[in-house]
């Protein structure tokens, strides 16, 4: 895979998925006070992000080690944990939001494995697959005891939102790496990262830019040349 296909195939999914998030700002404002705020909308949003952290955490490993087994979200995060040893450790930040703390989407994979030997997941994928497989029954995330569908709520939408968000930089930047590209990243609107190697690195809300490292021009993202 190159980044074009990147972009095409998995970078426009995210930017829709984002926009549809962003849309439901338009009724219930990005404040802490509003996370246990949960709907229809989120129930919406959690499966199409679940579904896309599936296939994007699978691909992004394949791009570490084309021969890993790979079945669920414990493979991923082996592999991963594998290569990336900060993974869990990066932060995300929300854009013009200063009233909401960065968080990091996969912490739990920094802590102590489980009786089976597997990471510990975080709890907007046991969300997720809650409101999959089961919405009406009473599940415990954290300290909180309630039906599944309930817990689809602005919190975990936006934590989950991060967590496909951070997939998709590293993936970019393991292809930018790989094409001898330096990065920018593309834009998001609502997100960027910080810790790690991403505290040098510049991100745009509406355009990467990238610079050949070979000749050393700017290139707009789509791969037209500025100058």
């Amino acid at each position: 895979m190159n980044k074009d296909e990147f972009l095409q195939l998995y970078w426009k999914n995210y930017i829709l998925i984002e926009k549809e998030f962003i849309s439901t700002l338009d009724y219930i404002k990005l404040d802490e006070d509003n996370y246990d705020t949960f709907s229809n909308a989120y129930i919406k949003l959690l499966l199409q992000i679940g579904s896309e952290v599936d296939i994007v955490a699978k691909e992004l490993c394949k791009c570490y080690n084309p021969k890993a087994k790979l079945s669920n979200i414990k493979d991923y995060g082996r592999e991963l944990h594998n290569v990336e040893r900060d993974f869990w450790k990066t932060i995300v930040h929300i854009l013009e939001h200063d009233n909401i703390q960065p968080f990091s989407p996969w912490s739990t994979w920094g802590q102590p494995f489980d009786n089976m030997g597997n990471l510990i997941n975080p709890d907007w994928w046991k969300v997720y697959n809650g409101v999959k497989h089961n919405r009406t029954k009473i599940e415990t995330i954290g300290k909180v005891s309630k039906e599944n569908y309930k817990f689809a709520n602005m919190k975990y939408t936006l934590f989950a939102l991060g967590g496909l968000y951070q997939l998709l930089i590293y993936f970019y930047y393991n292809l930018a790496s790989g094409e001898r590209i330096r990065v920018p990243v593309p834009g998001s609107h609502l997100f960027e990262l910080s810790e790690n190697k991403w505290d040098d690195i510049t991100f745009y809300k509406d355009i990467a830019f990238y610079i050949d490292v070979e000749d050393g021009h700017l290139y707009y993202k789509d791969g037209s040349y500025l100058y």
